[in-house]
């Protein structure tokens, strides 16, 4: 980089081996189930049916809770441990779930949350599984509030993976439960579909490869670290730790850190130690910590800095700017304002179309193609729902919302 004060981008990847040699680590899981009247009918039979085979497919040992919301949360399930014993009781709980009443998903959250927080320290894989079709209309209700209080089980290493059924959920709200908790949000169009995603969380939860992970970034003297866009961070004086919990085999994280720079003289200078901390449950989850210090050469010749540019990093800020111009094109389609999501869509396409037209790497060059194809579809159902009637646009848009790249890699 040249000389002076400046900002830049470091592009930071955690990539997971796909490869498990030891046992896998125990979960604390609380099944959180919207009961609300929406879900009568296929949904609730769905929701029952996926409910019971997720149970079937964890190993003993576990802990499970059950909790469903309606006018108010109730404990279906107190955390019990997996076994001969309890399995049937958990059984008849899922058995009895019935839709009744409003939609309290914040009670719902807060207790299914305790739940999961409150494992013992063998389980150190803490999820909350939320499935709902609808949007909270008792107690706090806000995407701010719930998303605050995900953060807060977060602190606990509770993750969320929200499950949207249908056309009448909040996005905005589970957006916000996935993003706080660096969990995973899925939108599905049929509730038959519960089961697939179920199954999908249950395979990773049987390749978890690392508990309680977060990637810590401690500037060197000259750097500030200004923010990690779309992630979860705390602040330690200048070191900034972006929290990722658990993580599974075959998992691949990415974040893009912004800094400002005081470069110095003409060099070699270190930018950063970025250091990953986890806990190894293939070692008695004994804690691990790997690093590396990134680096950064000041040179007086505009030419230089422009020959070295990373590709990659320019690759991976262009994917969070496009998952975030696609979550705001939903939000236009959502409330009618098509002219609005064509036009982000359309600049947000053409900035990739351009981006892949000067990169070196094929590799860059095709994911950026991708990212730009990605684009042009969500453009193409933008356009759509526009002359869609009300039910059909409400789809496209949480399609759209679903569709983000933003959730890759989650």
């Amino acid at each position: 980089m040249l000389p002076g004060t400046r900002e830049t981008q470091l592009g930071v990847w955690v990539d997971v081996p796909a490869a498990r040699r030891g046992a896998r680590a125990p979960a604390a899981v609380a099944l959180l189930v919207d009961a609300s009247g929406s879900m009568q009918g296929p949904k609730m039979d769905h929701a029952r049916a996926a409910a019971q085979a997720f149970v079937d497919g964890l190993p003993d040992g576990d802990l499970v809770s059950l909790v469903s919301f309606a006018d108010a949360a109730v404990e279906r399930v107190a955390p019990a441990v997996l076994g001969p014993e309890t399995r049937p009781e958990v059984a008849r709980a899922i058995a009895a779930l019935g839709p009744e009443g409003s939609t309290n998903l914040f009670e719902g959250l807060r207790l299914a949350e305790r739940h999961a927080a409150a494992a013992p320290s063998t389980h150190a894989v803490r999820r909350v599984v939320l499935v709902s079709d609808g949007q909270a209309n008792i107690g706090p209700s806000s995407p701010e509030l719930l998303g605050a209080l995900a953060q807060r089980g977060a602190a606990h290493g509770v993750q969320v993976t929200s499950i949207g059924v249908g056309a009448d959920y909040d996005e905005r709200t589970l957006n916000a439960l996935a993003l706080g908790s660096s969990g995973r949000l899925y939108h599905l169009t049929e509730a038959r579909q519960i089961s697939s995603v179920l199954e999908r969380e249950l395979a990773l939860l049987q390749t978890t490869a690392a508990t309680g992970a977060f990637v810590e970034i401690v500037p060197a003297p000259g750097v500030e670290v200004i923010g990690v866009p779309n992630e979860r961070v705390d602040r330690s004086g200048d070191a900034v730790r972006v929290l990722l919990g658990t993580l599974f085999g075959g998992q691949h994280r990415e974040m893009l850190v912004r800094v400002r720079v005081a470069a110095p003289a003409a060099g070699s200078h270190p930018l950063a130690s970025v250091r990953l901390h986890f806990r190894d449950p293939e070692n008695g989850n004994v804690p691990r910590v790997q690093e590396v210090v990134a680096r950064y050469e000041v040179t007086s010749d505009p030419a230089q800095v422009a020959a070295h540019e990373n590709e990659r990093t320019q690759t991976l800020a262009a994917v969070i700017e496009t998952g975030m111009t696609q979550l705001a094109a939903a939000q236009d389609v959502g409330s009618g304002d098509f002219g609005a999501a064509e036009a982000k869509l359309a600049a947000a396409e053409e900035r990739l179309r351009e981006q892949a037209a000067r990169a070196q790497s094929a590799k860059e060059k095709a994911r950026i193609a991708g990212a730009a194809s990605a684009v042009a579809s969500a453009r193409k159902t933008a356009r759509a729902a526009a002359a869609a009637p009300p039910a059909a646009r409400r789809m496209d848009a949480l399609q759209m919302n679903g569709a983000s790249p933003l959730w890759m890699g989650r």
